[in-house]
């Protein structure tokens, strides 16, 4: 039933292509069957005008497929362009890596040439350590 129905909107779509010029009605008889015509049926009040564009013109369909061959060079660019900036930000990223692992072992080379003093949580070279006053040593006056 499915298949014999898409056959005779196939076969009504050819001949609308080649009728475009002239109306076609629609209508629904009393068990609910739709039928096209390009006479008006007896039962008025049940039939409607299909209004059918034409077909592009060869203008149309040139302007059409050039746009589209347009629209593929654009996307290539953008895939493109966006491979592009996707390898200088990996590249951005491993200099920062290499940037930073210098900068650890230029931070472990100075804290060896401070050998031989005590490590102490919390105190920044060059600055003076200021100790809570319960650690304070007391002085002799």
């Amino acid at each position: 039933m499915m298949t014999q129905s898409i056959k005779i909107m196939a076969a009504f779509l050819t001949l609308i292509s080649t009728l475009h010029a002239d109306t076609i009605y629609k209508s629904i008889d009393e068990s609910g069957r739709i039928s096209y015509s390009s006479t008006p049926p007896e039962n008025q009040h049940a039939a409607s005008e299909v209004t059918i564009t034409p077909p592009p013109s060869d203008e149309q369909i040139q302007a059409a497929q050039e746009l589209r061959e347009q629209r593929i060079r654009t996307g290539e660019m953008l895939e493109e362009n966006r491979k592009k900036r996707n390898e200088a930000t990996t590249e951005e990223n491993r200099l920062k890596r290499e940037n930073q692992q210098q900068s650890i072992q230029n931070n472990e080379s100075t804290d060896d040439q401070h050998y031989g003093y005590p490590y102490i949580p919390g105190r920044n070279p060059g600055r003076p350590m200021i100790l809570p006053p319960a650690q304070r040593p007391i002085l002799p006056r």
